[in-house]
């Protein structure tokens, strides 16, 4: 019962969906469903009438047989243009409305996705279902409810064929149904093979369309090609495919030996009846007519119950396929619905308490027992070797990730209870791994505070505050101009430290009241780099600022620094107490500003 349940639930969401992408395919769907059907069984009847009038009236002129013959021929033939029309006016709406199903499947799917836990995300596990579920959204849905009408219209064609050859004989019916339907049964062992393979092998088919990618996207060009791993790479595919179309090979000689030994099971009840129609026609007992009719019939008949055992099948396979966006949909939210806000106020309160993380499925600790606590009244410098875990530490400020052990308070609440997008808010963030965004100047900046997007002054003002009007004034388009030529001919290919300005900028306008710089000068020349740290003293003095670099120098900004190593909280403090106490950074910082000196001599 809970499996019925079950697959009607799917069977409402998969109709609900398509009637929400187009209501004129659905009822088509039915009229043609109704249609095809019923058409083949009239068309039989009307033959078979057409040829015992034709027998019975040979030579006869009588004008109301012909009125009939006529007739008779005429409705065969509308029934034929109503089938093919409605069948090519569905395929037309059908190809429209599949692409809208695709398009509200995959927002489900987005929708769904900002709210999936990033350590989650991570995982290749979800990375196959999240593939698999993108791949099979728009296609199966509407696969699925076109396959389930044919069945309908199948099943319908069979009650009238069955009706024919029952009200003759129920003898040959039966022969008919028994040599047919332990066909049905045996083919259902074989529906889940094509599902269980390509769901065993997402992962290869994921790992051969990221060779293409590599082979073929434009931000790869030129490390492959500078290397010289195109045949490398190109072999690794290759070796992939012939893998994964070798087994999918033995899978597709299992279903056509399958297939074609049960077809021919399956006749073996049609000729017997066949032969014994012959000897009765022969015999006289049956009319030329009635045997045109019957075999037809049951030729039909037979053929039907095969098309229906493989429509079981595919139905079934397109259900299991669907179970992917169910799935997905059942993914763990980020976190439960909470309402509580961020206290607003000047200065807020931050604390790390016995925090420590690890990757699920790991048993290394990124972080071990952090206990730390600062405020935004401070400019804080989180610094240490890579490696040390200073990303970790700020995606878990940011509730990117949750701590395995331990909590971060804010304001002495717990991070988990506030609304995630009050934390988002309270953030404003530039990551190491930055999107470089093909859109506008404009745009690229005003992304940082999308409630406010058209305020070109205040965008204006944050190029300025960051450096990067020096060379946005001097682009044709000035703030209009496009970036990246992904999609504008006429674009521009900022530099690195351009692109780099231009992400400060973002996170500059954002309305958040801590901005996050995870390494702001990673992309930076030496002059620039020096020129920035100006830069970065203007930008604290106007909100709180936590910095995330390995550049000893930066630290002279902050009121406070945390020195990470190999996970381990190692040293707290502000600059001059750090360098008084002649500990891990004071020999780190001396290394640094050795090498800057030699550098210059």
């Amino acid at each position: 019962m809970k499996v019925v349940k079950d697959y009607i639930k799917k069977l409402g969401f998969v109709f609900k969906e398509i009637f929400k992408a187009g209501p004129s395919v659905f009822f088509l769907s039915i009229g043609s469903m109704a249609i095809a059907g019923i058409s083949p069984v009239l068309i039989t009847y009307l033959t078979a009438e057409l040829i015992e009038k034709l027998g019975q009236n040979i030579g006869n002129d009588s004008q109301t047989v012909y009125v009939k013959v006529i007739g008779a021929f005429i409705v065969m033939f509308l029934l034929v243009v109503i089938s093919y029309a409605t069948e090519s006016i569905k395929t037309v709406i059908c190809a429209v409305a599949g692409l809208k199903l695709s398009h509200n499947i995959e927002n489900l799917v987005a929708d769904k996705f900002q709210s999936i836990k990033q350590e989650r995300i991570d995982n290749p596990e979800f990375l196959d279902l999240h593939s698999n579920t993108l791949n099979r959204c728009g296609s199966e849905p509407l696969n699925l409810m076109e396959s389930l009408f044919g069945t309908v219209a199948n099943v319908i064609s069979l009650i009238g064929y069955t009706i024919i050859i029952a009200k003759h004989n129920i003898i040959a019916f039966l022969v008919i149904v028994i040599f047919t339907i332990p066909i049905i049964v045996f083919k259902r062992k074989y529906q889940g093979l094509t599902f269980r393979f390509y769901n065993e092998r997402t992962m290869q088919l994921r790992r051969i369309m990221y060779y293409l990618e590599l082979l073929t996207e434009p931000e790869y060009t030129n490390e492959v090609r500078g290397y010289r791993l195109y045949d490398y790479i190109r072999d690794q595919r290759e070796e992939l495919f012939r893998d994964f179309i070798n087994g999918n090979t033995k899978i597709a000689a299992k279903e056509i030996t399958v297939s074609l030994i049960t077809s021919l099971i399956s006749m073996i009840g049609a000729i017997l009846v066949g032969v014994w129609l012959i000897h009765k026609t022969i015999a006289g007992t049956i009319s030329v007519s009635e045997f045109y009719l019957l075999i037809t019939a049951i030729m039909t008949l037979a053929t039907d119950l095969l098309a229906l055992s493989d429509q079981i099948a595919s139905n079934s396979k397109s259900m299991m396929f669907i179970n992917y966006i169910f799935d997905y949909m059942e993914e763990p939210n980020l976190i439960e619905n909470s309402d509580l806000k961020i206290t607003e106020k000047s200065i807020h309160d931050i604390c790390f308490e016995n925090v420590s993380f690890k990757y699920t499925g790991s048993d290394n600790y990124v972080l071990k027992n952090i206990s730390v606590s600062f405020n935004t009244s401070e400019t804080v410098c989180l610094v240490g070797e890579n490696g040390s875990g200073k990303s970790t530490f700020v995606k878990l400020l940011l509730r990117i990730y949750d701590p395995t052990e331990g909590r971060i308070l804010l304001d002495g609440i717990d991070l988990k209870a506030y609304d995630i997008n009050e934390i988002r808010k309270f953030y404003g963030v530039l990551f190491q791994d930055y999107v470089k965004f093909s859109d506008s100047v404009h745009n690229c900046i005003g992304f940082g505070n999308i409630d406010n997007i058209q305020n070109d002054e205040g965008i204006a003002e944050a190029a300025k505050l960051t450096g990067a009007d020096t060379f946005i004034e001097n682009y044709k388009d000035g703030y209009e101009t496009n970036l990246s030529k992904m999609f504008f001919n006429d674009a521009i290919e900022p530099s690195g430290g351009q692109w780099q300005k231009i992400a400060i900028s973002r996170a500059v306008y954002s309305d958040a009241q801590v901005l996050v710089l995870d390494e702001p000068t990673a992309a930076l020349d030496p002059k620039s780099e020096v020129k920035m740290f100006d830069t970065f003293k203007n930008i604290s003095e106007l909100k709180s600022t936590i910095i995330i670099s390995h550049r000893m120098y930066i630290t002279k900004l902050s009121n406070k620094i945390i020195l990470l190593e190999n996970g381990n909280l190692v040293e707290e403090g502000s600059f001059e107490e750090l360098i008084k106490v002649k500990k891990e950074f004071y020999s780190m910082y001396k290394i640094q500003s050795d090498s800057y000196s030699m550098s210059v001599e």
